[in-house]
This record gives structure tokens, sequence and C-alpha cells, in this order.
């Protein structure tokens, strides 16, 4: 019996490599060499944050502009807003900070969207890139934040993130495994690095409930290069980068095209969805050099909302098969028009007085995108059970999203608020959450 395990742990390590050997022949090498870039940011730059904060800190304190006085303590996280992943609260500006309520709103109608897209059929397959910008808007005034402030940058940041992201995620995976098996664990490695996007464009994946992870990867990926662009880039010139991103991304999604066979891998890599979270940074930064630089683009916002909303509808309606044509002009085209009406609904979420902001503080609304995070992940799965049912399709996505959201309280409440606020912040985020109606101009990881 011994020797027979031994041999199959062999095989298994043959299969393995093989397999490996397999996903790197069939991957376009450009793509794997975009991929790379983040990759050697990440490796070479490090180490920066022991060697740039420190020098930045000393010169700051020794400039003939300041008196190099000493300072008092630094205020530490339990002074700062705690962010939350697709759920975030506040947004750094000023050394006063403020929850943004109706971006929680706002992300509880980008989940219900996603929501409606899997359970009804619904084309509102722009919901997720919403939580693209909102992502982009949120994580990158808190790395703008943590840089101004001199304090722990990367070690703050992925820390934080790894608390968010992981317990949920892992829960997910047993989750899965319990009810759909383990098919996934054949292609492991794609969950282990957080890389399903990849395994999904590549057709590499468990079962269908997990597809949901696509979104999850990008933002991940993201995430290992973009705050090593915010600690280098002066501040000045990082609105710049963000809109380069914005224009030159489309064109390579139209110049990748004629290397895919279908549009789904334009539409689950980092490299062909990151204008998406460039332009949620673009606001941030905008924001942060002038709290009030958004108020005369909210109509300009109105406006290109609904020119985005035409558009998409006129091409649903009359070319359903648009999105699937995988041209280069759907794959760059199509994904900018959604750019431009998620781009504008957050500026409009950022600037609404009146029924609007009612609308997004409403306490059920501010609830829902707290807890969106967990409901994005599990909402599929649910689905997946309840559909052999067979049971009416509207009365099938009642019953799912009413045990995706007792699902996503209990963990809410379980874990997921101790982990992101900690002791003393849970107890103090109900009342902080209670007057939903307050904001003052702005100020998750």
């Amino acid at each position: 019996m011994q020797s027979a395990s031994i041999a199959d742990y062999h095989i298994l390590t043959i299969q393995t490599y093989y397999s490996a050997q397999n996903v790197l022949k069939k991957f376009p090498v450009s793509i794997w060499f975009i991929y790379l870039i983040p990759a050697g940011f990440f490796s070479t730059f490090f180490s920066l944050e022991s060697i740039a904060l420190p020098l930045r800190r000393e010169a700051l304190a020794c400039s003939p502009a300041i008196r190099c006085e000493p300072r008092g303590p630094s205020p530490g996280p339990s002074a700062l807003h705690h962010g939350r992943f697709m759920t975030a609260s506040a947004l750094p500006l000023a050394p006063s900070h403020s929850r943004i309520v109706q971006l929680d709103g706002l992300r509880a109608i980008a989940v219900l969207a996603v929501f409606a897209q899997h359970a009804l059929k619904a084309p509102l397959w722009m919901g997720v890139d919403l939580f693209f910008v909102l992502s982009g808007f949120l994580i990158s005034g808190i790395l703008l934040d943590r840089k101004s402030r001199q304090q722990s940058y990367f070690r703050y940041f992925y820390t934080r993130r790894a608390r968010r992201i992981l317990p949920p995620y892992l829960l997910l995976m047993a989750v899965s495994s319990v009810l759909f098996g383990l098919a996934w664990a054949q292609h492991w490695y794609w969950y282990a690095f957080f890389a399903t996007n990849i395994g999904d464009a590549l057709n590499q994946s468990g079962h269908d409930s997990l597809n949901v992870l696509w979104s999850l990867a990008v933002e991940e990926q993201f995430y290992i290069f973009w705050p090593f662009v915010i600690l280098l880039v002066p501040e000045r010139l990082l609105g710049y980068v963000a809109a380069a991103l914005i224009v030159l991304v489309p064109l390579l999604r139209a110049l990748a095209t004629p290397w895919f066979d279908s549009f789904w891998p334009i539409y689950y890599l980092t490299p062909f969805r990151m204008d998406l979270l460039a332009a949620g940074a673009l606001l941030a930064v905008a924001v942060r050099r002038d709290r009030n630089a958004l108020e005369s683009f909210k109509g300009l916002a109105v406006l290109g909302a609904l020119a985005a909303l035409a558009v998409l509808a006129w091409l649903h309606l009359h070319f359903p098969r648009f999105r699937a044509a995988n041209t280069p002009l759907s794959n760059a085209g199509l994904y900018s028009v959604s750019l431009v009406l998620c781009t504008s609904i957050v500026v409009i979420a950022l600037q609404s007085k009146g029924i609007v902001k009612r609308l997004l503080c409403n306490r059920v609304l501010v609830y829902v995108g707290t807890i969106s995070y967990t409901i994005y992940l599990i909402h599929l799965s649910v689905l997946y059970m309840v559909w052999p049912l067979h049971l009416n399709r509207y009365l099938s996505a009642a019953i799912a999203l009413a045990i995706t959201l007792v699902y996503a309280s209990i963990t809410w409440f379980a874990f997921e608020k101790r982990l992101i606020f900690g002791a003393r912040g849970a107890r103090t985020t109900t009342a902080t959450g209670a007057n939903v109606a307050r904001q003052t101009p702005q100020s998750r990881a």
C-alpha cells in the first residue's frame, strides 16, 4: 500500500508538471509578458518601504520650511477608517475622515445587478465593472493617504487585504468542495494564486459556481503592482498615468483580439480590464487634489451615464451578439462604454443630493453593500443549488437571494466584521453607520 501511494504521488507530480507545461504552451507569450511586468515591479521594489519611506520622512522632517521638532505618536490603524473589499467604507482625503455612505448603497446596486444577471439572465454584466471603478477609487485613496502620512505602506495594505479577502474566500472553497466536489483541485494553482481569470480564459476551472472568482483575481493582480505605481510616481503625475491606462487599454484589447477564438479572454484577463480600476484611481487623485473637483462634472456625468445606457440598450436590442462577436471594435468599444457608464455613476453618487442621496443611503441598501463581497462570492453557488429544483425562474431567484443574504449575514457577524474592524471597531460601526444621511467631503483595503 505504501509503494502504491508513493507511485500515485509521483504520477500526480508528473501530471502537474506537464499540465504547467501545457499552460505555458497554450497561453500567448505576449500575455505572459504583460503579466510579468507587475511581477517584476513586485520583486524589484518590494524593499522600497524600508528604504524610500524613511528617507522621505527624514527629508520632510529636516526641510527648511518645517521645524525639526520631535513628533507625537503616529495615529495607529484604529485612527483610520477600515476598508472592505468591494464594500469599502471611506476614502482618505483630508486630516478629517468621513464615511461615504452612498458608496455602500452603490455597491448594493452593483451586486444586485450581478445577481440579476445570473439568476434572471438580465443583461447587467456591467455590475462587475462598477465594482472595479469603486475599488480603484477607494483603494487608491487609501494608498495615497498611507503614502502622505509616511506610515506603514505595503505591510498595512497587504495585511488588511489578506484579512478581508482570505477568510470568506477559503470558506467558499470549502463550501463548494462539499456541494460540488473537488473538480477545482485539478487546477488548484489558479485558485491558490488568485489567477482563476487565467484559468477561465484557458477553460481550466472547477465547477461553474466558482467562475465569479475571475473578478477577484483581476483585482488582486492589479493590486500587486498598483501600490508600487502610487508609491513611486509623484501625485501630480499619477493622474496622467491613470489616464494613460484608460486610453491605452482599449487599444490593447483591439490589438489582442486576433489572438483569441472568443471574447472571454479579453473579458477575463487583467491587462484588458484594468482601465476600469484606473478610472477609479483617476477620480481618487482628482478628489484628493480638490475635494470639490467633481462638482463641475456632475452634469457631464449625468449625460455620460444616459448616453452610455442608451448605447448599451441599443446594442442589446439590435445587436444582441455584439459582445460575443469578438471583433476589435466590440472588444475595444463595448467595455469603454461600460467604463463611461460606471465612472459617471460613481461621480453622480459622490455628488448626490436630495432623493438620489437618500436612496443610496437607504439602510437596507447600505447593509447589502456592506456584505456585498460575500454576497458576490456565494450567490452563484446558491443558484446552482436551487436550479435543480426546477422551480419558476423568479421563485428560484427569490429563494436563492434569501439564502445568499442569510449566508452573508452569518459570516459577516460571525467573523468578517471582527477581522475588518477589530473588537473595538466592530462595536462602533453600527453607531457610525446609523447616521447614513451625513457626509462631509471625503476624507477600503
